[in-house]
């Protein structure tokens, strides 16, 4: 089954995109792109703003998750419109029928004797309502029209939402403290640090269509992505950030030569930014405003390293003792997930489920790395499923990691689209 374009140069201009993926804007569609990446950051800094339950926003957020899923499933049938079931999105679902199975087993069935946390009901709404039931709307390709609603918009409100994050989590320095790690009661740092690189690949991919003021606003949004990254002293984002930068960077073909000197102010403004934020690290650690070196000193000596040494550990003896079906949907240690995708698909669901998500996961790999290289007007979108693939490799859960399975399936429907010549729907 092909999951990519034919040919590389066939995507390289809008011109040559199917003429289905040129249509009308799509807007339930780049509403869920939208929301996935930006929105639950920037409605859970509002209610903390004015001093109210982060509930009272992110539940109505979550409903409306769910209530625009189900449009867009209904439209879809209204509309006849054609949805991606290739292969690998077969797999994924096979997977996802291994991961729920195994969470009710382990839950409603017959549940372990162990505390994972929070209420088992809210688990289940957040990985069947808020992850799963989601991503399924990405099975539409969107047209370029609705790609690019959707992308200024996450640059638009991803920068509202960097701004409150860094208000909210400035405060006590302002009143003498120590930042540690930039986050707010609701985000924690390394939600945060997504929500940086998210809004930098966004921006970064829109610089080459971008008017000179508007590459000029894009510059200072990815200045201050970076800053949020940077202050997230997150391990994961970082990594995220700096891949997403050298995929984008050096897969890309060149439309057209870059003389001596434009190349020399390139590299002469990438050495400035780089200078003024080591600058600012260290300044703000000279005056214990921030605690950013800490944290890199010694990655595997802290407490949350050591933690998830240990969960890893406790997965992989789970998995040996039932390697076919696995043996259960939390890590018994400490029953949670083991924050690797691998050895967490390895100990709930086997050898079956890990080649199901090799499968799957694979596949969307390959052709996100083809739309990249494409240069098409969907490579944010491809970006973005590889920021949270290294998400999901030191983090993430499959039952908590909307972004990793809605952009993968995005990718995965465009690179099908494309390689068809767009005789799909198109949004």
């Amino acid at each position: 089954m092909a999951v990519a374009p034919r040919s590389a140069a066939a995507l390289t201009h809008r011109d040559s995109v199917p003429h289905s993926m040129t249509r009308r804007v799509g807007l339930p569609l780049a509403a869920m792109y939208v929301l996935t990446l930006v929105g639950f950051p920037l409605v859970s800094t509002v209610p903390v703003l004015v001093g109210l339950d982060s509930q009272a926003a992110t539940i109505p957020y979550r409903a409306a998750m769910v209530g625009l899923s189900f449009a867009i499933l209904y439209g879809w049938w209204l509309q006849r419109s054609r949805v991606c079931l290739s292969l690998p999105i077969i797999l994924a679902l096979l997977l996802w029928v291994l991961l729920v199975g195994r969470l009710l087993l382990d839950t409603v069935v017959d549940p372990l004797p162990g505390d994972i946390g929070l209420p088992v009901s809210q688990f289940l709404l957040l990985s069947l309502g808020a992850c799963f039931l989601p991503s399924l709307a990405f099975l539409e390709a969107p047209s370029v029209a609705t790609a690019d609603l959707a992308r200024r918009c996450i640059e638009v409100l991803g920068a509202v939402a960097m701004l409150l994050v860094l208000y909210l989590g400035l405060r006590g320095v302002f009143a003498g403290g120590v930042l540690r790690r930039l986050s707010t009661p609701v985000l924690n740092p390394i939600s945060v640090g997504h929500l940086g690189v998210s809004v930098l690949i966004v921006a970064m991919c829109g610089l080459a269509s971008a008017s000179r003021v508007a590459r000029l606003l894009r510059w200072l949004l990815m200045a201050l992505s970076v800053v949020v990254v940077v202050a997230s002293a997150s391990r994961g984002p970082i990594l995220a950030m700096l891949l997403a930068t050298l995929v984008f960077a050096f897969t890309r073909p060149r439309q057209r030569r870059v003389g001596p000197l434009s190349l020399l102010l390139r590299v002469a403004l990438i050495a400035a930014v780089l200078v003024a934020v080591m600058a600012g690290i260290d300044w703000l650690e000279t005056n214990d405003y921030i605690r950013f070196a800490e944290r890199f000193a010694d990655t595997l000596s802290d407490a949350s390293a050591q933690e998830r040494v240990a969960m890893a550990v406790g997965a992989w003896r789970q998995f040996l003792d039932h390697p076919l079906l696995g043996s259960a949907a939390f890590e018994l240690g400490s029953y949670t997930y083991p924050h690797n995708v691998v050895l967490e698909s390895l100990m709930a669901t086997g050898i079956i489920g890990f080649a199901l998500l090799l499968g799957s996961g694979g596949a969307a790999m390959v052709a996100a790395f083809r739309i990249i290289r494409a240069s098409s007007p969907f490579a944010w979108i491809a970006l973005v499923y590889l920021q949270y693939v290294v998400h999901c490799m030191v983090s993430g859960s499959l039952y908590l990691e909307a972004p990793f399975w809605s952009f993968g399936f995005g990718s995965l429907a465009i690179a099908q689209t494309l390689s068809r010549g767009g005789d799909a729907n198109g949004a």
